[in-house]
């Protein structure tokens, strides 16, 4: 036990050594916390192992960090995106799954394992951007609910699409029902959510409005139900999280609670669990792969994957209403890969369709973007700065 509180000592040191020098700097801080998670990890110093101590706090700083995002963010506003954001999904969603898959076969793979890593680099991080535009201060503007809406539905269309292209990697027949299913789930999950956050959250007067309600509490039971709920028909839980913060707004909620929650959610989110799951993500990498072929493999994918989700992403915002900047800062915002690129690629080494020089190559990748997409988002900024759109507006609302 005493190792698992010396590393949580390393990490806060890390996690306070990052914000005091890159804020004073103007730089996300989350760069500073994925290279210390590598130099403090086994890649480099070996201060701090893996562990399932480590690991339940790092998903359970993820959890929280959607759970703020959901409050932070007006569920009508939400519904409105997610209307807006199909094509930026759907075509998001296909760019870059055709970019890794033809970047494998180039690099002599077989054809399923170049579909696993299309498969692996279609997945979007959410996470990562809704933190670096907190920081900078954009996360109420229309092209962050855009980013935020289209990253949702673009990890539903990776679930349906693992779901189709499973058979078919295993060498069975293409199973229509079981990808009709995945999608079924995901459209019962937020039929239902929605209905509980329009039709109920008003009539919980006690905890929300009540002096004594314990209404901290109260929101994390249904930030976890909800969570649980996701991940029992297949979602991931943070969409859990993210959509039972969505309705605890003034229409339900007293506004001391409301500065209250908020105020507690982000110290945690931003100041502990969030940052040690940035730091667990550098515990991943080996320096093994960039060296001969697997150096020019990672490169490769990865400059593949920043322009085609550009491209795709930000072309498919623009006729959208935003501008130059705001379409821009949509493509790149949905080029961080994390969590669910992580899962995938576990499988797909544990089905044995990836090898281990692979896996290696989609971590280190996944690291390369998720350095890429803060310091390209800080960028952006100043953009769109430039072009007269401060934090907390957009074009549309001009």
């Amino acid at each position: 036990m005493d190792s698992v509180f010396l590393s949580l000592l390393i990490l806060m040191a890390v996690i306070w050594v990052v914000a005091v020098s890159l804020r004073r700097l103007g730089l996300p801080t989350i760069m500073g916390e994925l290279v210390g998670g590598v130099i403090v990890g086994p890649a480099v110093l070996g201060w701090v192992e893996p562990s399932e101590v480590i690991e339940v706090l790092a998903q359970m700083g993820i959890f929280f960090l959607m759970l703020h995002a959901g409050i932070e963010t007006n569920p009508r506003e939400f519904i409105s995106a997610i209307r807006e954001s199909w094509g930026v999904s759907i075509v998001g969603a296909i760019a870059p799954f055709a970019a890794g898959t033809f970047v494998g076969l180039a690099f002599g793979l077989s054809m399923a394992a170049a579909i696993f890593v299309g498969l692996t680099m279609t997945a979007t991080a959410v996470v990562i951007t809704i933190k670096v535009l907190q920081e900078l201060g954009f996360q109420n503007t229309h092209f962050a609910r855009i980013i935020v809406a289209s990253c949702v539905i673009d990890d539903l269309i990776t679930l349906v699409l693992f779901s189709m292209l499973l058979g078919l990697l295993r060498g069975e027949a293409l199973d229509v029902g079981e990808m009709l299913l995945t999608a079924a789930k995901a459209g019962l999950f937020f039929g239902v959510s929605f209905l509980i956050g329009f039709y109920c959250y008003p009539w919980l007067k006690h905890p929300f409005r009540h002096p004594e309600g314990k209404g901290f509490t109260f929101i994390l039971v249904l930030a976890l139900g909800a969570g649980i709920f996701a991940e029992s028909i297949g979602l991931h839980i943070i969409i859990g999280a993210y959509v039972a913060g969505l309705f605890f707004e003034l229409e339900v909620a007293d506004p001391k609670l409301i500065k209250l929650v908020k105020d507690r959610v982000y110290a945690i989110a931003y100041s502990f669990l969030g940052p040690i799951f940035f730091i667990s993500l550098g515990f991943h990498i080996t320096f093994d792969v960039i060296t001969g072929p697997g150096l020019w493999f990672v490169l490769a994918l990865t400059l593949a994957i920043i322009v085609s989700q550009i491209a795709s992403s930000g072309g498919m915002a623009r006729p959208l209403g935003l501008s130059w900047s705001e379409s821009l800062s949509v493509g790149v915002g949905h080029c961080a890969r994390a969590e669910m690129a992580f899962i995938l690629a576990a499988l797909g080494l544990s089905m044995g369709t990836i090898d281990e020089n692979v896996f290696s190559v989609l971590i280190f990748t996944a690291f390369l973007l998720n350095l890429f997409t803060p310091a390209a988002l800080k960028g952006c900024a100043i953009l769109l700065k430039r072009d007269g759109i401060e934090p907390g507006w957009s074009q549309k609302e001009k």
